[in-house]
């Protein structure tokens, strides 16, 4: 016989998370308190005989031989099962491995289309500690991060993942590593463009062998990251969320334009702390308030420096014309100068002794002018804060990034001022500093983000004069009128008689045309000056999103090239930076994150996560939805007639209608509760042991409510004229509405203290429903008889008679059933709505008639689960069904088998 509609969840062993938890079964917690101590990793050998034994029977079918369609098997392909535990396979050589019980799905899959998969590798949904993630950068991108004390420091973010590493590291099945990192790192929040640090997890890598795409915008800035890493580009006036492949050249990313955001300000130095977190600690001896070389009798330094403007100087002189160097026990730092800067020579003697109390030795030559320490010690004092040896290492120190804004001024101004080449007789348009170092020039851009400024970074071949060779150069330039005016105000800096660009500069102005912002009949100029919003110059008009825009804490930048880079390494990520999952590059690029939430990271939002795991006095794991309502998207794209401000707005009201009925809903359901009119979910069953009343059955203040999306593929094809697999523009308006769509729902989940979920709609019938409910109004007619899928026509010769007619929205986000493309195309066009529409997606992978080999229908689904974003997919087969002999008709393949039994009514029936 049949059950009623249901579904169980199949795992082919135990997950990591339970192996270690105390069993709950014969009415105890089985903890070595209530019953002697029992987990559930000394159960594998049941789940396993378990799992096979459902498949055996499903295989089987009923008693007359036809297929359970319930209860519904949704097997769970998680990364803890990818890998054979060969120690027990050995020692139970009489059960089924992972693999074994994994192929059972597969033949059943392939027989009647039973299983559902539940696909849990991708990034964001992780079970256990699954971390598969194939959204990277290159290993030699810089990335600040902040520590647990807040100070932040720049790192290529290869680096952070060898640091991390030392202390441990988690490889999945796929090869791809996790190393626990207890930071944060400045992220964006697109639904209000704030920044602020955020908490990450850790930091992954993976091999990868292919292309890399060099994205640079129109300031030089640049970012190297994998094709179908996360990015957040503007549409319409908007941030949306896409991947690398799709960005083309003239599109805009953010860029950050705020600084600011160290929690550990430092105002002195500890040098013989510093001198021995560098791993000098042997050559150095601390004594009260003095640090001395061991085995010498010079009076050294202070115990504690200042970090004041003098040493600030002295560091910005040292990253353009530092250098130092060891022979044998002679150990040097110098500053050297070119010919005719004696000035500045002086300048640096004199900061010298202020700060270190040392006499600098000054030698002039045809070749210019040297500043000189002979000193051990303070050469070890620049390399422990990392200012580097020549000139093609020199960096700038961690220590910049947490002092205070005046010394940074110091610092820049120093620089620039160093680093000033004579004056020519064209009047200079920009401020510019030329550095040899690739991580210097870099790191330069994001600490003048410390005081406002935004720097332009420029690569260039330069031959060098004496040699003829050709030398890789970073420029470092100031270019806009007002962030000339602004460094010079911050630095002391004297631009004499320089003229930056009054009106062109990257960041004085907002997007244009294209992705920029939808214009209607009133011209809007988007050029605007520091000061945000009250500078923007409007003819007549404000677009709705340019004053988020302008008062952000990002900027839009145009994408000036796209270059493909071969890669043949590792590739690194950030690992869920929490709440908004983006963080920038050392160039301020603004960028997603591997989003690998877990199971176990429920911990960080539940209270009693740990109660729950261990059944502590009855509490546990439930969940569910209140309600589904569900939108008709198509409706909304015919009201909005063309405008896509107005398209997103419809959809919103859609959304808000829903929360105005769920909140009616939870103060009715409220009132139900109060007065115990819910016996069976609120039962609160007595602990056997202690005679004492538990938890209620069912979580329900853990319960969401579910907002379900139809007809998205008609509501782009209504707006653009094209399917989701006709147009790369439909395809964007899509992920762009379901991504505000998605923001939306998180913004009414704070504002109404419900979690709202936004899901491809559950009711499947609700596409006919809204597509006949559009066909039978008359404002809606002539659109909707464009768009609906089905017999359209049949439709029109039915109307009135009947509210049964052969037409549908198709749902969700899905490519209609009945487009000409292939798999592949259909999951490289939906699998990139899963991450968003995260409340309930489906994949399904249509099989006809066909009854494919079970081992390959695996290898296939194995493939889409560790490279793609698809978190739930099934196998659907067309199926003839005898009513008169209860089983699958197969035509000309009739075989004899068990007794089929009749009934009068198949009698009168066909087949």
């Amino acid at each position: 016989g049949q059950v009623v509609f249901s579904s169980v969840q199949l795992s082919p062993g135990v997950p990591t998370l339970w192996k270690d938890k105390p069993c709950v079964y014969r009415g105890r917690v089985w903890d070595g308190e209530q019953a002697p101590l029992r987990t559930y990793g000394e159960f594998e050998r049941e789940v396993r005989l378990l799992f096979k034994a459902l498949m055996e029977v499903m295989l089987e079918g009923d008693y007359w031989g036809k297929p359970f369609s319930f209860p519904k098997p949704e097997i769970s392909i998680e990364p803890d099962f990818l890998i054979e535990d060969e120690e027990f396979n050995r020692e139970h050589p009489d059960l089924p491995t992972y693999r074994d019980l994994y192929l059972m799905t597969f033949e059943l899959a392939s027989k009647y289309g039973t299983p559902y998969y539940d696909n849990q590798i991708p990034p964001y949904r992780g079970a256990g500690e699954g971390i598969s993630c194939y959204q990277c950068l290159a290993g030699d991108e810089l990335v600040p991060v902040a520590d647990s004390s807040g100070a932040i420091t720049v790192r290529a973010i290869g680096d952070l993942f060898d640091a991390a590493a030392k202390g441990g590291k988690r490889v999945d099945s796929f090869g791809t590593e996790l190393a626990y990192y207890d930071g944060m790192a400045p992220s964006v929040d697109f639904s209000t463009l704030g920044a602020s640090l955020r908490p990450f997890h850790g930091i992954m890598r993976q091999r990868y062998t292919g292309d890399l795409l060099k994205i640079t915008l129109e300031s030089g800035r640049q970012i190297t990251v994998t094709p179908d890493h996360p990015v957040y580009a503007v549409d319409g006036g908007r941030y949306v969320r896409m991947t690398a492949d799709d960005l083309d050249r003239g599109d805009y990313l953010p860029v950050m334009k705020v600084g600011g955001f160290s929690e550990a300000r430092v105002d002195e130095i500890d040098v013989a702390d510093l001198i021995a977190g560098a791993g000098y600690a042997d050559q150095i001896r601390a004594t009260g308030d003095r640090v001395k070389i061991r085995g010498t009798s010079h009076p050294g330094l202070p115990r504690t420096l200042p970090v004041d403007r003098d040493l600030a100087v002295f560091l910005g002189y040292y990253l353009v014309a530092g250098s130092n160097n060891q022979s044998g026990r002679r150990y040097t730092v110098t500053l050297s100068f070119e010919v005719g800067r004696s000035g500045l020579a002086a300048d640096a003697a004199a900061r010298i002794r202020t700060v270190f109390g040392y006499e600098p030795k000054i030698i002039e030559s045809a070749a210019g002018i040297e500043v000189t320490i002979r000193s051990k010690l303070i050469y070890l004092l620049v390399n422990a804060l990392g200012c580097g040896s020549h000139a093609d290492e020199r960096s700038v120190p961690d220590l910049l990034f947490n002092i205070d804004r005046a010394r940074v001024g110091d610092y820049l101004g120093t620089a620039f001022r160093a680093g000033k080449k004579k004056i020519s007789r064209r009047q200079a348009r920009s401020i510019r500093l030329r550095l040899v170092s690739r991580d210097a020039a870099r790191r330069l851009v994001w600490l003048a983000g410390e005081i406002g400024v935004q720097m332009t970074y420029t690569e260039r071949d330069m031959r060098v004069r004496w040699s003829g060779d050709m030398q890789k150069v970073y420029v470092c330039s100031i270019t806009a009128q007002d962030q000339i005016n602004r460094f010079c105000a911050e630095t002391g800096y004297n631009a004499g008689s320089t003229i930056g660009r009054l009106a062109d500069g990257a960041f004085t102005h907002l997007p244009r045309g294209g992705g920029g912002f939808e214009r209607t009949a009133i011209a809007c100029a988007g050029r605007y000056q520091a000061g945000g919003l009250d500078g923007i110059q409007v003819s007549l008009f404000l677009p709705p999103a340019a004053g988020q825009i302008a008062c952000g804490d990002v900027h839009p930048l145009r994408i000036r090239s796209i270059e493909p880079v071969t890669s043949d390494g590792y590739v690194y990520d950030l690992v869920d930076v929490a709440g908004t999952h983006t963080f920038a590059n050392a160039l301020g690029i603004v960028t997603g994150n591997c989003c690998a939430y877990q199971f176990s990271a429920l911990a960080d939002e539940d209270d009693e996560f740990e109660d729950k795991l261990y059944f502590r006095e009855g509490k546990h794991f439930s969940m569910g939805s209140w309600q589904v309502m569900s939108i008709n998207c198509p409706r909304a794209a015919y009201k909005a007639e063309g405008n896509l401000d107005r398209l997103i707005a419809e959809l919103k009201a859609l959304m808000d209608t829903a929360v105005e009925l769920y909140r009616i809903k939870r103060r009715w359901m409220s009132l139900i509760r109060t007065n115990g009119r819910m016996p069976f979910a609120m039962q609160r069953p007595k602990d056997p042991n202690t005679g004492e009343r538990g938890e209620i059955a069912v979580d329900l203040d853990g319960l969401v409510y579910t907002i379900g999306v139809v007809g998205v593929n008609e509501m782009v094809e209504h707006f653009t004229g094209h399917q989701l697999h006709e147009s790369r523009d439909a395809f964007r308006l899509a992920v762009r509405t379901m991504t505000e769509l998605e923001m939306y729902a998180r913004e009414l989940s704070t504002k109404h203290n419900m979690t709202i979920a936004l899901a491809r709609t559950p009711a499947e019938t609700t596409g006919q429903r809204f597509a006949v409910a559009d066909l039978l109004d008359e404002r809606f007619r002539d659109h909707a008889i464009k768009v609906v899928k089905g017999d359209a026509d049949s439709a029109l010769d039915m109307l009135g008679t009947s509210l049964d007619l052969p037409i549908y929205y198709t749902n969700g986000t899905h490519v209609t059933p009945a487009a000409p493309v292939p798999l592949t195309k259909r999951i490289e066009i939906e699998h990139v709505f899963f991450p968003i529409v995260d409340g309930g997606n489906i994949f399904h992978i249509w099989l006809g008639e066909a009854r494919p080999d079970p081992r390959g229908l695996m290898e296939m689904a194995m493939n889409l689960c560790r490279t793609t974003q698809i978190g739930y997919f099934a196998f659907t087969r067309d199926l003839t069904v005898s009513l008169k002999e209860y089983r699958e008709l197969k035509i000309g393949h009739e075989r004899p088998g068990k007794a089929a039994g009749t009934s009068p009514a198949a009698d009168r029936a066909d087949a």
